[in-house]
């Protein structure tokens, strides 16, 4: 660990003290309210933004050059380093200060204090129509990975199509034919029907359930091996962990801090495994230290944030072209098309911020560097997206909070949850909305079902009350 001057015990003081306030708030809101949307969102954020540069100035030694993003984090100077970690903590600040903001009266807050209660003694009548979604689910799901097995002509095939479809320059119908393109897509729901049934099992044990959340386990991990992503991989068994695990907060946060560390060496492994499936040649192993390891894996999104100035001098601000045009990214261009549209004409932010990257290093990259959570809003219009966007999503995080809560006695629907929640590590790292509702479209879908059954459950609290007060009405008159 490198201090030298003053300014340098200064900045470090001042790391330590940022570190000691979240650590402390997080550690008090996971205590009350455990791992949620917000406190999961804290914790990535912290790890990205602030860690990052952390181990980036006082740990030089262990600085990783092998990537597009870490070589010019590396060229950056302590104190632009620190300055725009101070930037990112100032946004963080606006979002906790949005998510405290209560709107809501006491008569408000005694209705929902009686909404938990209606719903804790609720009934399960939802589970025939909850069942039926996830066979459907499930079915969409087996189906369009069979037959894209089949389609590639044997399972090794399939499983190796991911990776060779990685690379900037390559299609995926070079290897499949376009019509098959979708089943690729609409193979990912596959993701969705584990944590359903595993869901529906806890609402009622039937051994016929416990079959297909296994059978549905298998197929999410054949999906998760094609698709190449070690992270995805790795968060899929993590809301597993959690059901079964403590609950207590302490318990759970040594259990989430020892999951990072294990998956943090696994990722390495998993690339030469991932690279065996795609190739059959197991590529030679390289020693490498925790905190490179760290850096090299994570420190992508701080990297886009520092260079964020730089980036729109080549490209300029996109004045929220991303908001407005990813839903025709979700759309086939052969549709498209018939409008007059060219889908390849479509500027996305992701391929503009890894060709910012080559234009910076005069390089080209092997492969897409995603932008970030402060850097996508950042593109837009600068820091007054930046500010607009803390205030919004601090808003978003009470929402969801808020009804997430109400499940809080709701055992069977903690699993949805967790898989929700830990979730956020994907919207931090890749902010890109096409990617969001493409790439995540198992988070979506899961989100949706919360969605659903809360507001369901409001309306059939609300009509219950109303019948109550009616019968009491009644009885006042005689």
């Amino acid at each position: 660990m490198v201090i030298g001057n003053i300014l340098s015990l200064f900045t470090f003081g001042f790391y330590i003290l940022i570190f000691t306030l979240i650590s402390y708030y997080i550690k008090e809101i996971v205590k009350l309210k455990g791992f949620s949307v917000y406190s999961v969102f804290l914790i990535i954020f912290t790890v990205f933004y602030i860690m990052v540069p952390f181990i980036q100035t006082f740990f030089p030694k262990f600085r990783d050059d092998s990537t597009h993003f870490t070589i010019l984090l590396n060229q950056q100077s302590s104190t632009e380093i620190f300055w725009n970690m101070i930037v990112s903590f100032f946004i963080l600040c606006i979002i906790v200060a949005v998510y405290h903001i209560d709107f809501r009266k006491n008569r408000k807050k005694r209705e929902r204090n009686d909404f938990l209660d209606f719903i804790k003694n609720k009934r399960k009548n939802h589970f025939k129509t909850t069942k039926l979604f996830t066979d459907i689910v499930f079915i969409l799901g087996a189906t369009s990975i069979l037959l894209l097995i089949i389609e590639t002509g044997s399972l090794q095939t399939y499983l190796s199509l991911g990776s060779q479809t990685r690379g900037l320059d390559k299609e995926p119908t070079d290897y499949i034919r376009s019509s098959y393109l979708q089943l690729i897509t609409l193979s990912l729901v596959i993701l969705v029907v584990p944590y359903m049934y595993f869901y529906l099992y806890k609402l009622k044990k039937s051994q016929i359930t416990l079959m297909k959340l296994i059978i549905s386990i298998v197929f999410a991990i054949l999906f998760l091996l094609y698709n190449q992503g070690r992270a995805p991989l790795l968060l899929f068994f993590v809301p597993f962990f959690f059901v079964f695990g403590n609950k207590k907060s302490k318990a759970n946060l040594f259990l989430l801090a020892f999951l990072a560390v294990i998956g943090t060496f696994l990722l390495s492994i998993l690339d030469r495994f991932f690279n065996y499936l795609a190739y059959g040649v197991t590529i030679a192993k390289v020693e490498t230290n925790f905190l490179t390891q760290f850096l090299k894996e994570f420190s992508y999104p701080f990297s886009n944030f520092v260079l964020k100035g730089e980036f729109v001098d080549i490209t300029g601000f996109r004045y929220l072209y991303d908001y407005i045009i990813w839903p025709f990214t979700m759309i086939p261009g052969s549709i498209l098309s018939l409008i007059g549209f060219d889908k390849n004409k479509i500027d996305s932010i992701y391929l503009v911020n890894t060709s910012n990257y080559e234009a910076l290093l005069g390089a080209k990259a092997s492969g897409g560097i995603p932008v970030d959570f402060l850097t996508y809003n950042y593109y837009q219009f600068g820091y007054i997206s930046l500010i607009i966007l803390a205030i919004f999503f601090g808003i978003i995080l009470k929402q969801l909070d808020i009804i997430f809560q109400s499940y809080k006695y709701n055992i069977p629907i903690q699993i949805i949850l967790y898989r929700i929640s830990f979730s956020m590590i994907n919207v931090i790292n890749n902010f890109d909305m096409s990617a969001i509702f493409r790439n995540r479209l198992d988070i979506i879908i899961l989100l949706g079902f919360v969605l659903t059954l809360y507001y369901h459950d409001l309306r059939m609290f609300k009509k219950t009350k109303l019948r109550h007060k009616s019968r009491y009405e009644k009885i006042m008159r005689v």
